[in-house]
This record gives structure tokens, C-alpha cells and sequence, in this order.
């Protein structure tokens, strides 16, 4: 008997092929992961330049910031607010949009009775209350005794995946109230 024993170049590329088929779908699922790191990667950079945004608007005093929509940079006297496209790390263009709308406010409310006989401003149980008035409590712009206290700055960021989708914007939205006079 005079057999060779050993594996022969056929079974080694047979081996090799099966090995190929196997690893196929593994580096299938890592390229996935790699597109859905990178979207994710995108929408966290779109939370950041909103962020950036808003944070800066709120250092803003109150009568810099105008109202109505701003797609370019906001230049005011105490700074400037990045607006409008902005180019990302990933070679990505976002869109940052600013619109300031006037929020008007009214609330009602029930004074205290000071012509009371029995008031006394150090204990609260002999307050006797007026019915509720609104008067002095409409800040709608309507003149100069009733002036807008209160903006809404709603900041959104857009932008455009590689492959022509656009996803839901980011979108922040806060009230900032004129504390200045």
C-alpha cells in the first residue's frame, strides 16, 4: 500500500469557496452598520448645530433678535447666530432656519382688596380677594402699554442624505420673555 495521505488542491478550494460564502453575509451586516453609524452620526451633528443655535439666540437680549424668518446668519449687536447652510464634518450641507414669532400673552388674575378694614400684609388669612381682572395682564403688542413680552424662536435643521432622501428635520422650539424692562 503505497497511498499518500494529505488534502489534496481541490479540497482546499473547496474549503476556500465555502469559507467565502459564509464570511459574505458577516461583512454584509458591517457594512450596514456602518451606513446606519454614519445617518446616526448625521442627525447627532444636525441636534448640535440646533443646539448651537438656540443657545446662542438665548444669550441675545430680547430686542436684537427680530421677528419673522431668518435663513442667513442673525448679525446683532451682541453676536452673531450661525444660520442658513452650513457645511458638516461629512462633507453634509445642513440648513439652519430661525423664525421668531411675537407670543402674545394674557392672564388673569385676583388682586387683593387693600381698602380692606381687616388687611394685613403680614398674615395672609385677613386677604380678601377682588374678582378676577385681566387688567394689566395683556402683553399682545396692541400699544405701547401692552408691549410683546414674550418671543417664540422655533430653530429647524434640515438636510439630504447621500442617497437623495431627506429626513424629518430637527426642530427646537422655546419662549424667551423680555426680563429687560
Amino acid at each position: 500500500m503505497n497511498a499518500k495521505s494529505g488534502i489534496t488542491l481541490t479540497e482546499i478550494m473547496l474549503a476556500t469557496i465555502l469559507m467565502a460564502v459564509a464570511i459574505l453575509p458577516i461583512v454584509g451586516v458591517f457594512s450596514q452598520g456602518h451606513k446606519m453609524t454614519q445617518k446616526d452620526m448625521r442627525r447627532i451633528e444636525a441636534v448640535h448645530f440646533a443646539e448651537s443655535a438656540m443657545n446662542k439666540l438665548l444669550k441675545l437680549p430680547f430686542d436684537q433678535v427680530p421677528t419673522g424668518t431668518q435663513n442667513s446668519n442673525l448679525e446683532a449687536a451682541s453676536g452673531t447666530v450661525p444660520l442658513g447652510d452650513i457645511k458638516g464634518t461629512s462633507d453634509t450641507t445642513y440648513a439652519v432656519q430661525l423664525v421668531v414669532s411675537n407670543y402674545p400673552i394674557t392672564f388673569a388674575y385676583h388682586p387683593v382688596d387693600l381698602n380692606d378694614s381687616g388687611y394685613d400684609p403680614e398674615k395672609s388669612e385677613t386677604w380678601k380677594f377682588l374678582p378676577e381682572t385681566t387688567d394689566g395682564a395683556v402683553f399682545d403688542g396692541s400699544n405701547k402699554y401692552r408691549p410683546i413680552m414674550v418671543k417664540q424662536y422655533d430653530v429647524s435643521v434640515s438636510w439630504t442624505e447621500s442617497n437623495g432622501v431627506k429626513p424629518a428635520p430637527i426642530a427646537l422650539s422655546t419662549l424667551k420673555a423680555n426680563l429687560e424692562e
